[in-house]
């Protein structure tokens, strides 16, 4: 070990002092020194350090200039020779880490793809024709294959091996007596895939022609794009009102100024139609990244972004951090879609995440949605984000017409039927005149439990505070939160009766009526269960899109996005599933899933038509997507807001106490809510400004094997919240046999 030297003097021995963010849970990082052998590393560099007697993975952040006054170590090796990103990301990083409340290198090892599962980078050889000018004379004795595969070289120009041996096969030997004579050079360079390379690339989409609403729109953003100044928008539009072709037009300005792009889709199976969009209109300098691609293919698409090979990125949630230099231009997709908030580990919010991106390289947000968050359109209202509006659909048709079915009036006997009979009768008309359907349930399976008709028993999971659900095809019981299965019981295990009987309906269950009910209809069924990975679920829609299916059950995956010209009916089997949720924001979340689904209808030349069973049809929520009246729905929702103090008027921190035993967990919590309290009321400038809620059992009190219990603190500005968090944090110091986890969740997109 090296010897320690003072704060600012010149080390004698080596003068590179880098700090680096380590994969462990510390809240502060490291200093280490650069060995001379290692001098080609730089900021994004993935390094391996020693941490006390562990070696662990880390990122250079930035050289530092004033040794601490510690003893330093060095960087034992660099792991890549390509940097996993540039020192424009990281301020993004460190506001990350902060913001979020996470240790700052626990959080890029989440974030960045290969982590200390590095593969090497694959090479290939190339072949590259030597200029005319430069070339000897042809010798004499060179044979046809030979001359063929010259002139085809001089035309193309530098192409890999592999792929001339599907055109020349066998051409090895040939290339290697060509480089011989030199005529041309073979050439190492890195083989990194392309996931769109499949993708067709000859045709140029031509853009499509604007009408004045989006033309409005366009010359809005473009001002932003040509200021160089960070701004945001909110493109507010209905339905196939053309929000696509709008950001189409924006990027094509951007790259047009040399920058680059971001766009943004909150489902894996959405990044396909947008990416494939903008593949044809701007060619092979676009790629995709989402969490649907192999962890090699995921590293490979983040060293083209970093070697320059990439101007355009489209993805899930974590493209978000994709290492894009000269970002110009952030488009957000749905912006108003839970799915942008990461659930496990780093409890990230996409959106706004890539709203402070923007901010930091000076670039243009536009925030998409036909169904804006209500926070998001309140900060459009108050000036926040330039507001631009579509309130025309740019497709033949109007917007569908919306029809309420009663349930409570549809009643067959003592039971309500999955299917009413207008719903049923729509479906006929359907099929007899050779459109497409969908009917939408957010729920999968067959049954949403199981349960004894003697004693009232119900099946749950052993390890979660959930009944189990049926799932028919499977012929088990399975748990949609840890995935415990078990097979479906004969007898009760408390009463031992064979009165063993479903409750609810799942999609599993739909399909099921809609073969026995329409036996003549191609159906088909997508959600989790069916659809487990993006490919899937794209093969699915393709087959859809082709008209080879009559109908589609699905949850939510087909509910948002897409464009199917022939679908004119929209059935929504059972409405109220999200109404009462035990949620603030229930209610605009079912009138966003229900806006949406209902957009999928008459986007063709036939008009559409929507039909919602709900057991509530005179409840403001269904009345208000009747009418497709956001801002009537809105006026309500933002005065609740207000008058019960929900966001936007406060900012949220969800504070999670989890454990194996419960005892334990309900000691700790109670204990670190009351030490919260105590210390809030001793501090004047919070104590008025913010509100400890709890604690109690978590809406859901038992994950995974672990109890949880949950405190809710409601700030009246971030400061407040962020003052009270480190409170926390100093307060949280649980006896290390309890085995106790702390999870805070900043700005929370559940509270169960």
């Amino acid at each position: 070990m090296p010897p320690s030297t003072t704060p600012g003097q010149a080390d004698p021995e080596l003068s590179d002092l880098w700090e680096v963010a380590v994969a462990l849970p510390l809240t502060r990082t490291l200093t280490y020194r650069l060995p001379p052998e290692l001098a080609a590393a730089s900021v994004g560099s993935l390094v391996q350090v020693p941490v006390g007697r562990q070696v662990v993975t880390g990122y250079l952040l930035a050289p530092v200039s004033e040794a601490p006054p510690v003893r330093l170590r060095r960087i034992k090796a660099v792991l890549d020779p390509i940097p996993r990103f540039g020192p424009e990301m990281v301020p993004l990083f460190r506001w990350l880490a902060d913001y979020y409340q996470y240790p700052l290198g626990e959080a890029l090892s989440h974030l960045i793809p290969g982590g200390a599962r590095v593969a090497g980078a694959r090479r290939e050889t190339w072949a590259i024709p030597v200029p005319e000018p430069e070339a000897p004379p042809l010798p004499k004795r060179l044979g046809p294959k030979a001359l063929e595969l010259l002139a085809h070289l001089q035309a193309a120009g530098a192409t890999a091996v592999h792929d001339l041996q599907f055109r020349f096969p066998g051409c090895r030997p040939i290339l290697r007596r060509l480089a011989d004579r030199g005529l041309i050079a073979l050439d190492q360079r890195l083989a990194l895939q392309d996931p769109l390379e499949s993708r067709p690339l000859c045709l140029k989409e031509a853009p499509l022609s604007l009408v004045p609403e989006q033309e409005t729109a366009l010359t809005a953003i473009g001002q932003g794009l040509a200021s160089g100044t960070f701004s945001s928008f909110l493109l507010h539009g209905v339905t196939a009102s053309g929000k696509t072709e709008v950001y189409l037009a924006a990027a094509e300005q951007a790259l047009s100024l040399k920058r680059q792009v971001l766009v943004l889709a909150p489902e894996i199976a959405l990044t396909h139609p947008v990416s494939q969009a903008f593949r044809l209109r701007f060619g092979s300098r676009v790629t995709v990244l989402h969490s649907g691609l192999s962890e090699a293919a995921r590293l490979d698409q983040w060293r083209r972004i970093i070697l320059g090979e990439v101007d355009v990125v489209v993805g899930a949630r974590s493209a978000v951090f994709a290492p894009l230099p000269r970002l110009g231009l952030v488009v957000v997709d749905e912006e108003h879609d839970s799915a942008y908030k990461q659930e496990g580990g780093l409890l990230y919010q996409a959106r706004d995440v890539a709203l402070y991106r923007g901010k930091l390289a000076s670039a243009v947000v536009v925030l998409v949605s036909a169904t804006p968050q209500i926070t998001t359109y309140h900060l459009a209202q108050t000036g926040k984000y330039h507001y631009l509006n579509l309130a025309r659909r740019v497709t033949p048709q109007a917007l569908p017409e919306i029809h309420l079915i009663d349930l409570k009036a549809q009643r067959g006997g003592k039971a309500w039927k999955i299917l009413s009979k207008p719903l049923l009768t729509a479906l006929e008309g359907v099929l007899s005149r050779g459109e497409q359907a969908l009917l939408f349930l957010n729920r999968r399976g067959y049954a949403r439990a199981l349960f004894c008709l003697f004693c009232g028993h119900v099946f749950q999971c052993r390890q979660c505070s959930v009944a189990l659900t049926q799932h028919q095809d499977a012929d088990r019981l399975i748990c949609h939160y840890c995935g415990f299965s078990q097979e479906i019981p004969v007898h009760c295990p408390q009463c031992q009766a064979t009165a063993i009987k479903p409750y609810g309906v799942g999609t599993e269950k739909v399909e099921s009526e809609v073969r026995r009910l329409l036996p003549s209809a191609r159906v088909a069924r997508l959600d989790r269960d069916t659809a487990p990975h993006s490919g899937k679920a794209l093969t699915v829609f393709e087959s859809f899109a082709a008209g080879d299916l009559d109908l589609l059950v699905g949850t939510q995956m087909i509910a948002k996005g897409h464009h199917f010209p022939r679908v004119t009916l929209v059935g929504v089997v059972a409405a109220d599933l999200s109404l009462f949720f035990p949620e603030y924001h229930a209610g605009e979340r079912t009138f966003q899933l229900l806006s949406q689904v209902a957009g999928r209808a008459g986007r063709g030349e036939a008009a559409g038509q929507v039909l919602v069973q709900t057991f509530h049809p005179e409840h403001y929520v269904f009345q208000m997507v009747q009418s497709q009246d956001f801002v009537g729905f809105y006026e309500r929702e933002i005065e609740t807001r207000r008058a019960l103090g929900y966001p936007p008027f406060t900012r949220l921190a969800l504070v999670r106490v989890s454990g194996p035993l419960e005892a334990a967990v309900a000691r700790e919590a109670r204990r670190l809510a009351a030490a919260l309290k105590d210390v809030i009321k001793k501090d004047e400038k919070i104590s008025a400004r913010l509100q400890v809620l709890g604690p109690a059992p978590a809406g859901l009190s038992r994950l995974k094997g672990r109890y949880r219990w949950q405190l809710l603190l409601k700030a009246y500005g971030r400061p407040a919240l962020t003052e009270a968090l480190q409170h926390l944090r100093r307060l949280w110091n649980p006896p290390a046999r309890a085995h106790l986890d702390l999870t805070l969740d900043i700005d929370p997109a559940n509270l169960f």
